[in-house]
């Protein structure tokens, strides 16, 4: 089964039982809070900020402030969880737009051809995260209690030869320190704390091993910034994506968001290559991105925010299905468990599969869930993982691929997307594969690969 596809799923109807933890209110915690609804009687989901957060970015999440659009793999994950959720988002003021046909995509120096292939939902982090945890707090049993972090689990008896018997909670204190600690008695803890990897590490002191860490370095740093612009002075598309070459290792997004604002985020691979945070430098690395009618078109815009910067060291995977020994009552997701380059746009919709491959895995009880639920998340995260660690390994910038490597990526892309520029079927395999709506696997059909060895 692909991992954008899902059964019908049977558990209407069934008796709930106990009570999970989540850690983390982020979009991975609020997609597994949902899919738990299901099956427990009570959620809480715990999260470290105070909220809602006064400037609409949260401390949890500094990339809040860049380019956040939702693909089609995973508003098809979050329109199953909540119904009519994307329709809501569009009439409170968020953009939907085609795909690809209202979308000027330029993916390894080719603009792919226009191509009517669904919807993507263009909203800020903030407007998508507020909407979503309102949705969740509405469900009957959750709950959300902001301003405490987790310290530490709180294991279910000794370990026994096989490994611990599991975790039965876990402890909660204020930030800082301040504060008596608090233990917190659940059947189910789920790490959605992010990047870090503070669930991977308590394995350890549950005397178990850590995970396997997959690591590639890619050096990436952004700088964003939304502008007011007039109505038409950016063209008639909704959205522009200028990708990295390997002799040009700079990118550029803009797309319009809720509130008719503009979000310009621009990145590059490696230090001589990341974005100026200075207003006047930071158009003039976009102009010669975008092209003087865009840069001229930002430069008499009014901006609404300062410039944010955010800096991506490295993509990271960790291998918690290839484990001998799991405690039972504790699993990892979300960039706990995966956490890609962002300029694929993938996080967010991996986060959803996550969840509902979580839900389902829940249909065979407690017992052994780490492992069932492991392997399916371990499935989810194949594909994203593999198209965003080749392309990122095609790029020179880049450390730890051989150059010949990188060469033989870079003329792969290369044809693949000159291909995509002329022929709507090949440009439409390769948005399928970016989006999460299809297996990357259709740009190995036969007509496929004929059109790309023609532009090779």
């Amino acid at each position: 089964m692909h991992p954008g596809r899902s059964r019908s799923h049977p558990r209407a109807g069934r008796p709930k039982a106990g009570h999970a933890i989540v850690l983390g209110a982020g979009i991975g915690g609020l997609c597994a809070a949902r899919a738990l609804s299901e099956h427990f009687e009570q959620v809480t989901v715990v999260e470290r900020d105070v909220l809602p957060m006064p400037s609409g970015v949260r401390h949890g999440v500094p990339q809040g402030a860049h380019v956040h659009s939702l693909t089609p793999g995973g508003a098809e994950v979050l329109e199953e969880f909540f119904p009519g959720f994307t329709d809501e988002l569009a009439a409170g003021g968020g953009t939907l737009a085609g795909a690809l046909d209202e979308l000027d995509i330029v993916f390894f120096g080719s603009r792919l051809r226009q191509v009517p292939l669904g919807r993507v939902l263009q909203v800020s982090r903030p407007f998508l995260e507020d909407r979503l945890r309102e949705r969740v707090r509405a469900l009957p049993g959750v709950g959300l209690r902001p301003g405490l972090e987790a310290t530490a689990p709180i294991g279910a008896g000794p370990a026994g030869p096989d490994g611990p018997t599991g975790v039965r909670g876990v402890r909660l204190a204020r930030p800082g320190g301040s504060g008596a600690e608090e233990a917190v008695e659940a059947d189910l803890v789920v790490d959605a704390m992010g990047r870090a990897g503070r669930g991977a590490a308590w394995l350890r002191a549950l005397g178990c091993q850590e995970p396997a860490t997959a690591r590639l370095t890619v050096d990436v740093a952004y700088a964003s910034c939304r502008y007011r612009v007039p109505p038409g002075a950016l063209g008639p598309a909704k959205g522009v994506l200028i990708g990295a070459t390997q002799d040009r290792p700079r990118g550029a997004v803009l797309t319009r968001q809720e509130g008719d604002a503009w979000v310009l985020s621009l990145y590059g691979f490696g230090k001589d290559d990341h974005p100026p945070v200075s207003p006047e430098r930071f158009l003039d690395f976009a102009g010669e991105l975008l092209g003087a009618g865009a840069s001229n078109a930002l430069r008499a815009a009014e901006p609404i925010t300062g410039i944010s910067s955010y800096r991506y060291p490295a993509s990271v995977r960790r291998d918690f299905h290839r484990l001998r020994r799991l405690p039972d009552g504790l699993v990892s997701t979300g960039d706990a468990l995966c956490s890609l380059n962002p300029i694929y746009g993938a996080g967010m919709a991996v986060a959803a599969l996550e969840a509902r491959a979580l839900r389902d895995c829940l249909d065979n009880g407690l017992p052994g869930l780490p492992r069932r639920f492991y392997r399916a998340a371990a499935r989810a995260v194949r594909l994203p993982w593999l198209f965003s660690t080749m392309a990122d390994r095609s790029m020179p910038q880049v450390p730890g691929t051989h150059p010949v490597v990188a060469g033989l990526l870079a003329r792969a892309f290369r044809a693949t997307m000159r291909a995509a520029a002329e022929d709507a079927r090949v440009a439409a395999a390769v948005w399928n594969a970016v989006s999460l709506t299809g297996s990357p696997a259709e740009l190995a059909r036969p007509r496929v690969v004929a059109s790309v060895l023609r532009h090779r």
